[in-house]
């Protein structure tokens, strides 16, 4: 808590003010530089932004395996992410029980391989409600049997085709199983040092729940940066991609064959009503050009080009002079292109 003055030491400071042996009651204190820790042994290579997208990723996976799971097993499922960070392999690899259940899988055409590791509660209460049970068993840290790992097989094989939909929102990747491990040490997914992204899960299954975590290792998750910056730098806008040139070409091809309406202005006139009533063929209007000013050709009702009127034979004709510009379509005799 800050320190409270009493009120001999207020009247003692403001008595040495008065004397002048203190210039001024308060200084600012120059603000100190924020310095921040950088393990250069273990740099960042993966950026907020970048993590962002494996995050928005696997949020939409555990809301697909709320639903996949709860049509698979008939119980009430919660399936959560609860963390997205950059580790090292050996933090990974230690964080996890020396006894566990691993899978390991591919997902082509990215380079490497990734885990998802499954917690020994979660493994061997799922296996209780595949067999009939409601989840809640106790049993010893073990590693699970060949039966029990061909029992859990479908939910594992579940885990992983929800995974790739959902990658595929994304980009088109095969994902596909490689082999079990029940010992983390025995993965060898990356090297000790290497940088790994690893996202948590947090999954409650009927009276069953336990920890899902799933490792990408660093080569793996560049190709993903790499291919997303190939197709945001081939985004045209927002909304779509640009076009090759073969089917700029196309679509040049099919308008160039559209029919235009085309329309030629040679000046305007105002008449009254009653003068428009009396009008009889014969009759006169005086337009607003002179003789000398050239028409407006339209296409398609906008102005485009300015040009001179004129007959052969019984056809009437216009010799186009000049392209309108844009931004003076309201008068062809002014700026002209």
């Amino acid at each position: 808590m800050p320190n409270i003055l009493n009120q001999d030491e207020i009247d003692s400071l403001l008595g040495a003010m008065e004397r002048g042996e203190i210039d001024e009651f308060a200084k600012a204190e120059t603000p100190s530089l924020k310095i921040n820790e950088y393990n250069f042994r273990r740099p960042n290579l993966i950026t907020k932004d970048q993590l962002r997208n494996f995050q928005t990723i696997h949020e939409n996976f555990s809301r697909e395996m709320i639903s996949a799971l709860a049509l698979f097993l008939r119980t009430q499922v919660d399936f959560s992410l609860v963390s997205t960070e950059q580790q090292q392999y050996n933090e990974f690899v230690n964080s996890l029980s020396n006894i566990s259940h691993c899978v390991v899988f591919s997902a082509d055409p990215l380079p490497g391989i990734a885990v998802v590791e499954i917690n020994l509660s979660l493994v061997f209460g799922v296996i209780d409600m595949l067999l009939g049970g409601k989840g809640d068993v106790e049993t010893e840290i073990r590693v699970p049997t060949e039966i029990e790992v061909s029992i859990l097989n479908p939910f594992t094989e579940k885990i992983l085709e929800k995974l790739e939909a959902c990658w595929k929102t994304l980009m088109d990747v095969a994902i596909k199983r490689s082999r079990y491990e029940s010992d983390p040490e025995y993965l060898q997914a990356a090297p000790p040092d290497a940088p790994v992204v690893v996202l948590a899960f947090d999954a409650k299954i009927g009276l069953a729940n336990g920890i899902i975590n799933i490792c990408y290792p660093l080569p793996m998750i560049q190709a993903v940066n790499e291919y997303l910056a190939n197709v945001s730098s081939a985004m045209d806008t927002y909304y779509g991609r640009k076009a090759d040139d073969q089917t700029k070409q196309q679509i040049v091809d099919k308008l160039i064959e559209v029919p235009m309406p085309v329309s030629v202005s040679l000046g305007n006139a105002t008449v009254k009503g009653r003068d428009l009533l009396k009008m009889s063929p014969g009759d006169i209007i005086v337009l607003d050009n002179a003789v000398y000013e050239p028409a407006v050709v339209s296409v398609a009702g906008r102005p485009m080009f300015t040009a001179r009127p004129g007959r052969i034979k019984d056809k009437i004709y216009v010799r186009i002079n000049e392209r309108i510009m844009e931004e003076d379509t309201s008068r062809p005799d002014l700026k002209i292109q």
